[in-house]
């Protein structure tokens, strides 16, 4: 695919209806609206959100909202969408899930990585925060969020990412809510990572703790 950098990242979101059925969508935010970083990003005055059940919290810019529903059809846990000032739903997370991840080889790319050490799995493996871009058959596919660090191995045959991590109170999953194609190339995911949305984003994704 073409790496070369695009003058604007060209970024979307979903809106939470295609990750959250039961929370109501809004608009999606175009590349336009998300502002080109310094060198250095401003560091946010930050809230805290913890889930009703206590175990699991995160800090986020005091300027953007969490909102909470009930998964769709009866099923076990709490959902969780996170929204920016401009009211564009940015990130999923699924607290007490039960389901499992399901899928076949891909070619990744992993463009960045980091460890999230208050949120160690029950049999000791430690998630790891990831930014990472699959290729199968034709096409391409963006993810971030928390994975099983077997969801950060790179090249040609990897396990497809798996946004669900083991926890004590059954299993975390959290999604960058990308629209599909979320970018033009990897050229502009590269740039979107250079904005202050994108530090913001990995920041509290790194924050996250299990109590």
């Amino acid at each position: 695919m073409n790496d070369t950098a695009e003058p604007t990242p060209a970024l979307a979101f979903l809106s939470a209806s295609s990750a959250a059925p039961a929370v109501p969508a809004t608009s999606a935010v175009s590349a336009s609206a998300v502002p080109a970083s310094s060198a250095k990003h401003a560091a946010p005055a930050l809230k805290t959100f913890t889930f009703p059940d206590g175990h699991i919290s995160f800090a986020y810019p005091e300027a953007w909202t969490v909102r909470t529903a009930l998964p769709p059809a009866g099923l076990p846990g709490m959902e969780a969408i996170v929204t920016d000032s401009a009211g564009n739903d940015l990130l999923f997370l699924g607290n007490g899930m039960t389901a499992g991840c399901a899928g076949g080889p891909v070619s990744r790319r992993v463009f960045d990585q980091a460890a999230v050490p208050g949120m160690a799995a029950p049999d000791g493996t430690e998630p790891i925060f990831g930014f990472v871009v699959e290729s199968y058959g034709d096409g391409e596919a963006y993810f971030m969020g928390l994975s099983d660090p077997r969801s950060l191995e790179q090249g040609e045959g990897a396990s497809s990412w798996c946004n669900l991590v083991s926890t004590a109170n059954g299993g975390l999953s959290t999604r960058v809510l990308f629209n599909d194609p979320a970018f033009l190339n990897r050229g502009a995911a590269r740039a979107w990572m250079a904005t202050d949305q994108y530090a913001q984003l990995k920041a509290l994704l790194i924050s996250l703790t299990y109590a």
